[in-house]
Protein backbone atom coordinates (compact mmCIF):
# COMPACT_ATOMS: atom_id res chain seq x y z
CA UNK A 1 0.00 0.00 0.00
CA UNK A 2 1.53 3.19 -1.35
CA UNK A 3 1.75 6.45 0.93
CA UNK A 4 -0.88 8.32 -0.69
CA UNK A 5 -3.66 5.75 -0.02
CA UNK A 6 -2.62 4.94 3.28
CA UNK A 7 -3.18 8.86 3.88
CA UNK A 8 -6.24 8.96 2.44
CA UNK A 9 -7.65 6.02 3.99
CA UNK A 10 -6.98 7.46 7.48
CA UNK A 11 -8.21 10.99 6.45
CA UNK A 12 -11.18 9.17 5.27
CA UNK A 13 -11.13 7.50 9.08
CA UNK A 14 -11.24 10.51 10.26
CA UNK A 15 -14.19 12.05 8.32
CA UNK A 16 -16.35 8.90 9.51
CA UNK A 17 -15.33 9.47 13.12
CA UNK A 18 -16.11 13.70 12.76
CA UNK A 19 -19.50 12.66 11.35
CA UNK A 20 -20.71 10.28 14.28
CA UNK A 21 -18.91 12.62 16.62
CA UNK A 22 -21.24 15.48 15.27
CA UNK A 23 -24.73 13.52 15.45
CA UNK A 24 -26.84 13.66 18.46
CA UNK A 25 -27.33 10.43 20.94
CA UNK A 26 -30.82 9.38 19.52
CA UNK A 27 -32.48 6.06 19.21
CA UNK A 28 -34.59 6.23 16.70
CA UNK A 29 -37.93 5.18 16.92
CA UNK A 30 -41.81 6.21 18.07
CA UNK A 31 -41.26 8.73 20.73
CA UNK A 32 -43.86 10.86 22.91
CA UNK A 33 -43.16 13.81 23.41
CA UNK A 34 -45.06 16.05 26.10
CA UNK A 35 -45.49 19.98 25.83
CA UNK A 36 -46.38 22.62 28.14
CA UNK A 37 -47.01 26.08 26.70
CA UNK A 38 -46.29 28.86 28.42
CA UNK A 39 -47.37 32.73 27.63
CA UNK A 40 -46.13 35.23 29.66
CA UNK A 41 -48.54 37.77 30.81
CA UNK A 42 -51.87 35.78 30.12
CA UNK A 43 -53.68 34.16 32.73
CA UNK A 44 -54.83 31.32 31.53
CA UNK A 45 -53.13 28.10 31.19
CA UNK A 46 -52.80 26.41 27.84
CA UNK A 47 -53.08 22.25 28.00
CA UNK A 48 -50.65 20.29 28.41
CA UNK A 49 -50.52 18.01 24.65
CA UNK A 50 -49.00 14.55 24.44
CA UNK A 51 -47.71 13.35 20.71
CA UNK A 52 -46.24 10.09 19.28
CA UNK A 53 -44.27 10.63 16.45
CA UNK A 54 -41.04 8.63 14.59
CA UNK A 55 -38.06 9.97 15.28
CA UNK A 56 -34.63 10.03 13.50
CA UNK A 57 -31.28 10.93 13.02
CA UNK A 58 -32.83 12.58 9.37
CA UNK A 59 -35.84 14.06 11.31
CA UNK A 60 -34.62 15.04 14.70
CA UNK A 61 -36.73 17.97 15.72
CA UNK A 62 -40.24 17.20 16.54
CA UNK A 63 -43.84 18.58 14.46
CA UNK A 64 -45.95 20.21 16.93
CA UNK A 65 -49.06 19.82 14.59
CA UNK A 66 -52.63 18.77 15.19
CA UNK A 67 -53.70 15.64 12.58
CA UNK A 68 -55.53 18.36 10.42
CA UNK A 69 -52.27 20.71 10.07
CA UNK A 70 -50.60 17.50 9.13
CA UNK A 71 -53.25 16.88 5.67
CA UNK A 72 -52.77 20.27 4.55
CA UNK A 73 -49.31 20.65 4.98
CA UNK A 74 -48.08 22.71 8.07
CA UNK A 75 -47.77 26.95 7.91
CA UNK A 76 -44.09 26.82 9.79
CA UNK A 77 -41.01 26.80 8.19
CA UNK A 78 -37.55 25.28 9.90
CA UNK A 79 -34.45 26.98 8.85
CA UNK A 80 -30.89 27.19 9.75
CA UNK A 81 -31.23 23.64 11.61
CA UNK A 82 -27.60 22.79 13.19
CA UNK A 83 -26.29 20.09 15.68
CA UNK A 84 -24.05 20.85 18.23
CA UNK A 85 -23.19 17.45 20.12
CA UNK A 86 -26.37 16.55 21.71
CA UNK A 87 -28.26 19.56 21.04
CA UNK A 88 -30.39 20.32 18.05
CA UNK A 89 -30.89 23.72 17.07
CA UNK A 90 -33.01 25.74 14.37
CA UNK A 91 -34.85 28.71 13.73
CA UNK A 92 -38.55 28.77 12.48
CA UNK A 93 -41.35 30.99 10.89
CA UNK A 94 -44.56 30.31 10.43
CA UNK A 95 -46.90 32.59 8.11
CA UNK A 96 -50.67 32.13 8.29
CA UNK A 97 -54.07 33.00 9.31
CA UNK A 98 -53.82 36.54 10.16
CA UNK A 99 -50.63 35.91 12.31
CA UNK A 100 -46.61 35.73 11.99
CA UNK A 101 -44.67 33.80 13.80
CA UNK A 102 -40.68 33.63 14.50
CA UNK A 103 -38.92 31.53 16.76
CA UNK A 104 -35.68 29.49 17.87
CA UNK A 105 -35.54 25.69 19.03
CA UNK A 106 -33.54 23.80 21.32
CA UNK A 107 -33.36 20.39 21.90
CA UNK A 108 -31.18 18.30 23.81
CA UNK A 109 -31.21 14.28 23.21
CA UNK A 110 -30.07 11.61 25.48
CA UNK A 111 -30.32 8.44 23.97
CA UNK A 112 -34.05 7.55 24.62
CA UNK A 113 -35.03 10.66 26.45
CA UNK A 114 -35.02 14.68 25.08
CA UNK A 115 -36.12 17.85 26.76
CA UNK A 116 -35.99 21.47 25.11
CA UNK A 117 -38.04 24.24 24.11
CA UNK A 118 -38.79 26.62 21.16
CA UNK A 119 -39.85 30.75 22.02
CA UNK A 120 -41.92 31.60 19.55
CA UNK A 121 -42.73 35.56 19.34
CA UNK A 122 -46.54 36.18 17.34
CA UNK A 123 -47.20 39.26 15.38
CA UNK A 124 -51.13 39.40 15.50
CA UNK A 125 -53.13 42.29 13.62
CA UNK A 126 -54.25 44.61 15.78
CA UNK A 127 -52.84 43.02 19.05
CA UNK A 128 -49.20 43.59 19.00
CA UNK A 129 -46.24 41.30 19.86
CA UNK A 130 -46.84 38.58 22.03
CA UNK A 131 -44.47 35.12 23.39
CA UNK A 132 -45.06 31.79 23.30
CA UNK A 133 -42.73 29.06 25.00
CA UNK A 134 -43.26 25.30 24.59
CA UNK A 135 -40.93 23.26 26.77
CA UNK A 136 -41.21 19.51 25.83
CA UNK A 137 -39.75 16.62 27.18
CA UNK A 138 -39.94 12.74 25.12
CA UNK A 139 -39.30 9.22 25.84
CA UNK A 140 -38.76 6.60 23.68
CA UNK A 141 -41.24 4.04 23.33
CA UNK A 142 -39.63 1.50 20.74
CA UNK A 143 -40.25 0.94 17.39
CA UNK A 144 -41.70 3.20 14.84
CA UNK A 145 -45.12 2.52 13.79
CA UNK A 146 -45.88 2.62 10.65
CA UNK A 147 -49.33 4.20 9.52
Amino acid sequence: MGRKRITMVLIGILLMVTAAMAAPNIQPGQWQITTTIEMPGMHVRMPTMTTTQCLSIDDLIPRQTSPTEKQKGSPCKIANMQTKGNKVIWDVVCNGQGQNMKGHGEITYHGDTMEGKVTMKMVTHGQGTKTMIMHMKGKRLGECKRE
